[in-house]
């Protein structure tokens, strides 16, 4: 470096830490992004509720059928008569929360405006992700079951699972109406894709054309995130979990299967410290699920590990 010149970058030697010129430049920084969240949509794919205030419990209650009418013969009297029976599936809501605490140093070099902002953003999100995995955790309840560990999920097992719900597997409840949603890891999707195109990665195993109809579409279209397939609209859900099998469970199912039921629309709260010199942000809900008619879902449980 040429004698009397002084440059704005670090010398060879010269640690962040120690004394240099970059020290005493001002920095500007880009509007920080918020961090990518997997779709949720989860709470959205089952039969939603509202319990008013003043309510600590709501009863998802579904009249039973009666057995069919009887043959009557002319003169004969009609004697046995028939049961009212009712199911009910009770919901207790319960308290969720989550919160964070911004110090007022912070909020003035960021901009109360820009962090709170940010703030309400993320702790929006955490309270979506528990609300979705709480709804996930039902898939595992459904006594129906398909596909099954370490197997490649495939376009029969839709169909086949269609067939189940719309069959009259209770004498309670009846068959399940469609429309029906499935809710699946992404891995799972494509495995449901790479069927449907007949194998258009390995062209040995292709039983379709793959370059027209049907097939390209979805070649060309993956993936438009609310696909169907026999009717069944699927969703990519970002929080259903691989395990130590590098399988996952989704499910299959009508939306009378699982019940979710909300008290409460998302309170947000704000408590100064003034010791602390910080402001605590928080944001709380109520909500409780169940699962309302088993036979109108199954968990799909299939292979999803990584393609590549």
């Amino acid at each position: 470096m040429a004698t009397g010149i002084s440059t704005a970058a670090l010398g060879s030697g010269v640690t962040a830490g120690s004394s240099a010129f970059t020290h005493t430049q001002k920095i500007l920084i880009s509007a920080a992004k918020v961090a990518n969240e997997p779709a949720a949509p989860d709470p959205d794919l089952v039969d939603v509720r509202n319990l008013p205030e003043g309510h600590y419990q709501f009863n998802f209650n579904t009249w039973g059928r009666m057995t069919q009418a009887s043959a009557l013969t002319d003169g004969v009297d009609l004697a046995q008569t028939q049961q009212l029976t009712l199911s009910s599936t009770l919901v207790n809501p319960t308290y969720h929360g989550i919160i964070c605490t911004p110090t007022k140093l912070l909020m003035v070099r960021s901009g109360r405006s820009e962090i709170m902002n940010t703030i309400g953003k993320l702790l929006g999100m955490s309270i979506r992700i528990r609300e979705a995995n709480d709804v996930i955790a039902l898939y595992d309840a459904f006594t129906k079951s398909v596909s099954g560990t370490g197997t490649t999920l495939d376009v029969g097992v839709f169909r086949g699972t269609v067939a189940f719900l719309m069959t009259d597997n209770t004498v309670n409840y009846g068959p399940a109406l469609p429309p029906f949603v499935a809710a699946l890891h992404i891995e799972q999707i494509s495995d449901i894709i790479m069927d449907v195109t007949a194998g258009a990665d390995t062209p040995a195993g292709q039983v379709h054309d793959t370059t027209s109809g049907f097939s390209a579409a979805i070649l060309q279209n993956w993936w438009k995130a609310r696909d169907r397939l026999y009717g069944v609209q699927i969703f990519h859900s970002g929080n259903i979990a691989r395990d130590g099998s590098s399988d996952s469970k989704g499910a299959l199912m009508a939306r009378t299967a699982l019940g979710l039921v909300h008290q409460m629309s998302a309170e947000a709260t704000e408590e100064k410290d003034n010791s602390l010199l910080a402001v605590e942000v928080g944001l709380f809900q109520l909500w409780g699920e169940a699962t309302v008619i088993d036979q109108h879902g199954a968990e799909v449980y299939s292979n999803s590990a990584a393609t590549v």
